[in-house]
């Protein structure tokens, strides 16, 4: 029937002549056949309603097709002969899954699959019907996805109750870690039902082991040794993630984090803290570190506990004992809090005693490979911008550019050094808003190829007693240790710099003026002894403390432009004007060259909303919007009509 059907069910079948194979195996391959294929054979077959049936029917139907020739799945166990462990593994595998597949999991489906789940649960060490459950979701796996309930339901089409009823399997099976799960959340499921929103995958370690044709142990152990720091804080910190996810409790992490521990004793920092208490602080030290290194210096409390303890009760515990600086890692000076309002925005970092250990255990505490800091600009990402200085202005400039030209930089900073001169270079960029300062620190930094460390000022301030200095002083000490790791001296910069470098106030029983004053004497004396490159700006020049002129080397006037600036500037922004137009707009509106930018910004928006590039008219409206008083109009030249 199936040969004249051109085996319409798609399966690779072998052609077998019937003297060739017994009675025996014959009849082993037609009951396998006609369970998997039920289906189909039902319209060519009588209505199979029982095991019994099967045997009976699979029988007289078989062996009643062509003589010459048998289409069905034979299982040739002499095929397997000379094969690795790995092809025997993957072939009963594969048997399993195409013979569970529409079973509707019934107990038919472990009678004729009995020497395939035999063979699997002896080499997992498991009981039969976890070696099925095995041999499903790795072959599901391998078609690139987890695996749910749903997906089981589908694969065996059986009632989800009758999956169910092995429940016990799964948890015995994540027990041994031959399983792994995660939580998922579906937004489509309107009921939260315990493991219904679970998802499966083999561990990778078993996938490894059967591709490799090696046993699996009976005690699973996927603990591996690891050659390097960087990855075996990588690897445990990974350990919190799937705590985090709900892939293992905290009582598994706990227990795999001492695995990894004790297997790479061989790595310095990791034989350091196993001196620090229980595995819970030598696990948070580590995490601690490895978020140090990865560019977090400043995690949150309560994130990271969050992230290790899956019971509330004692996750706010810990949190508790950390606020309370009685957790053992901050009695014993290897972390320190930084204090917050609320319990929820405490940070913690890493103490000089913990600094000193990673450096004893010969860990770069900057390493080029991890994340750039985010406050750092790199001159290969800055723009080039054409800019238009007055004659003074661009002498000066070219002064300072020339200087941070790296071969003239470390002339002159031998020379200034013998000599017993400070060899800092410091300078301070002063005028009316939009100017240019900002953007020539840019240019110059990209000319010169230094990176740029840009200093946060709102950032400076704490609301905290004696924070705001700490906050300054680490600004020095970051740019020093940033600075160390630098092929060239990048430019530590303070943009808009008024509130820190203005005038002292008479304190008159002001806390707030007496934090103001020693945060400027702190930055004073951590100018007078830099010994980097520091550029700063500043709109406020005439509110200058005077003993902040003396600390910068170069103070460069940044005036707004004369007509004929402003005119090369609009022609530089605009090439389609003629002459006699920039002039117009030159010397009718008194803007700067950030003012031009707005005017130049808009111009091209109107361009791409409404098809053409402003002409002439369309400008003057752009600049006449720009003022918000008649204080940019320059005065009319001539009489005017009353």
């Amino acid at each position: 029937h199936f040969a004249r059907a051109k085996n319409p069910c798609g399966v690779a079948a072998y052609h077998l002549p019937r003297c060739f194979a017994s009675q025996q195996n014959l009849f082993v391959s037609a009951q396998s056949f006609v369970f998997k294929y039920r289906n189909i054979l039902s319209h060519s077959l009588p209505a199979i309603k029982s095991p019994a049936e099967i045997k009976k029917n699979s029988a007289r139907h078989f062996l009643a097709l062509s003589k010459f020739i048998f289409v069905v799945e034979i299982k040739n166990q002499n095929a397997m002969k000379g094969k690795t462990l790995k092809h025997e593994i993957l072939h009963n595998i594969s048997t399993v899954y195409n013979l569970a597949e529409k079973s509707k999991l019934d107990d038919t489906l472990f009678e004729v699959t009995k020497q395939e789940l035999s063979f699997l649960a002896a080499y997992f060490h498991t009981t039969t019907s976890q070696a099925l459950f095995i041999a499903i979701i790795f072959t599901l796996n391998y078609k690139g996805k987890k695996v749910d309930l749903n997906d089981l339901n589908t694969h065996f089409d059986c009632n989800p109750m009758k999956l169910l009823e092995y429940s016990d399997d799964f948890v015995e099976l994540y027990e041994k870690r031959l399983l792994r799960k995660f939580k998922t959340s579906n937004r489509y499921r309107q009921i939260k039902l315990k493991s219904a929103d679970e998802e499966f995958f083999i561990n990778e370690l078993i996938s490894a082991k059967i591709l490799s044709s090696q046993p699996i142990p009976e005690v699973l152990n996927d603990t591996m040794r690891y050659e390097d720091i960087y990855t075996f804080l990588e690897k445990l910190y990974q350990l919190g993630v799937q705590r985090e996810k709900e892939e293992i409790s905290t009582k598994e992490l706990f227990e795999q984090a001492e695995l990894m521990i004790e297997e790479n004793q061989h790595l310095a920092l990791v034989k350091a803290v196993k001196s620090l208490g229980t595995i819970e602080d030598r696990f948070l030290f580590l995490v601690v570190v490895w978020k140090f290194l990865y560019g977090d210096k400043n995690p949150w409390v309560d994130k990271t506990f969050e992230a290790i303890y899956d019971k509330p009760n004692l996750r706010f515990t810990q949190i508790q004992k950390f606020l309370l600086r009685q957790h053992n890692l901050i009695t014993e000076n290897w972390l320190e809090i930084e204090d917050a309002v609320f319990f929820d925005d405490a940070k913690m970092t890493l103490t000089e005693k913990a600094l000193d250990l990673l450096a004893e255990c010969d860990i770069k505490l900057f390493n080029k490979s991890l994340e750039k800091k985010n406050n750092v600009i790199l001159p290969e990402s800055i723009p080039f911008r054409k800019l238009i200085y007055s004659d003074h202005e661009a002498k000066q400039l070219s002064l300072l550019k020339n200087l941070l030209l790296e071969e003239n930089l470390k002339v002159t900073q031998e020379r200034l050094l013998s000599k017993a001169l400070p060899e800092g270079i410091t300078a301070l960029l002063y005028g009316a808003p939009g100017t240019g300062k900002t953007e020539s620190v840019l240019q110059i930094a990209k000319a010169t190829n230094r990176e740029i460390m840009k200093v946060d000022i709102s950032a400076s301030r704490s609301m905290w007693f004696g924070e705001s200095e700490k906050i300054i002083k680490k600004v020095f000490k970051d740019y020093k240790s940033y600075a160390s790791k630098c092929k060239t001296t990048p430019i530590l910069f303070f943009n808009e710099a008024d509130a820190l470098i203005s005038r002292r106030k008479e304190v008159n029983g002001s806390n707030i003026i007496e934090t103001e004053n020693r945060i400027q004497n702190i930055l004073l004396e951590e100018i007078e002894n830099f010994d980097g490159i520091l550029l700063a700006t500043t709109n406020l020049a005439n509110n200058l403390d005077s003993a902040f002129e003396r600390r910068f080397l170069f103070k460069v006037e940044f005036c707004k432009p004369n007509i004929l600036a402003k005119s090369q500037i609009w022609k530089s922004k605009l090439p389609h004007l003629s002459d006699k137009d920039c002039e117009i707009l030159a010397s009718q509106f008194d803007f700067t060259g950030g003012q031009i930018d707005n005017i130049v910004r808009k111009n091209e928006i109107n361009a791409i909303i409404y098809g053409n590039s402003g002409d002439m008219k369309q400008l003057m409206a752009f600049c006449r919007e720009e003022m918000l008083t008649n204080s940019y109009a320059v005065s009319s030249i001539g009489f005017q009509k009353n």
